[in-house]
């Protein structure tokens, strides 16, 4: 019987939320990238293959305020005063 563990494979990159060395590891086995930042407690888990975010952690980053409207998940812009036209009021 042989529990052998994933070998990940490390890389060091500069952590999106605050800028400090992170490390990136590629865990081929499971098809899984996992980032993670020791200074601000950022964690970012995602399928290697697809990209879709599996769990995400990123203390200071309100993802209400960092998303622009052309990036909502509906694909819609909203407009915060109704649009008549081209006339300007």
């Amino acid at each position: 019987f042989n529990m052998s563990l994933p070998n990940p494979i490390k890389q060091t990159v500069h952590c999106p939320n605050c800028g400090s060395y992170a490390e990136r590891q590629y865990i081929i086995e499971k098809d899984i990238t996992t980032t993670q930042c020791p200074s601000c407690d950022y964690l970012m888990v995602n399928s290697s293959s697809t990209g879709q975010v599996m769990e995400a952690y990123a203390p200071g980053i309100n993802p209400c305020l960092t998303l622009k409207p052309e990036k909502l998940a509906t694909g819609h812009r909203q407009h915060l005063l109704p649009t008549h036209g081209n006339s300007v009021r």
